[in-house]
């Protein structure tokens, strides 16, 4: 994936450094999709996420990890984007106690997110969370919805609110209503949609707000 900046917290490069690519997460047949991102929409649906949004983070998960939430993607280029996120990160992280390690394997969870970035979706009250937290599904929830959120505030995204922009911005931030490659990405997402329980005509919507913020989710999710 590659590389842009995004949001604020010092998150760099989130294309490639919160949600690196695809998590070493086991194939799975067409068909088995719904089933496996079941607990994804379950979730969402418990921290009081609209379906539509629900639906997106399945869309994601099928993606990312199959709806693995212990998927991990420790490959030499996920590892490297991973450091530099921490490197960018380092102060923020200063006197929480884990080893440098912990945040620089790589990436994973149910949407193949970088530790350092991921947790700077959540705020400085959860700065601290063992940078595991990715393969945690309650936390890895929280996450996604702050890089939803974040992306939602780009001017790439405003131009064209679809699903299918949003979804393509995940991966990539600044191809985001860039049409020529929303043409060229769609059939790939149209047929993840299809697995998950989606018409391919989903991705043409457009998401409602996503008015609650990461650490309210996580609270929500938490209580």
């Amino acid at each position: 994936m590659k590389t842009s900046t995004i949001v604020t917290v010092a998150v760099t490069g989130l294309g490639l450094l919160l949600v690196g690519g695809r998590s070493h997460a086991a194939s799975t047949s067409n068909g088995d999709g719904v089933q496996a991102v079941a607990p994804v929409r379950g979730l969402a649906a418990e921290a009081g996420l609209p379906t539509a949004w629900g639906d997106f983070l399945a869309l994601v998960a099928w993606n990312e990890s199959k709806g693995n939430p212990q998927a991990r993607n420790d490959d030499d280029s996920e590892a490297k984007a991973a450091a530099e996120a921490y490197a960018r990160n380092r102060e923020r992280f200063a006197g929480c106690g884990h080893p440098e390690s912990a945040y620089t394997f790589g990436s994973g969870g149910w949407f193949g997110m970088l530790p350092a970035n991921a947790l700077a979706q959540l705020g400085d009250a959860h700065r601290c969370l063992p940078p595991s937290s990715v393969f945690e599904p309650r936390v890895a929830i929280a996450m996604a919805v702050g890089f939803a959120r974040g992306l939602m505030g780009w001017s790439r995204y405003q131009r064209v609110p679809t699903w299918l922009n949003l979804r393509a911005m995940w991966g990539w931030p600044t191809k985001g209503g860039d049409h020529a490659y929303l043409a060229k990405a769609k059939p790939k997402f149209e047929q993840d949609a299809r697995d998950v329980g989606l018409p391919a005509s989903w991705l043409d919507g457009t998401p409602p707000p996503l008015s609650t913020s990461a650490s309210e989710v996580l609270a929500r999710l938490r209580a």
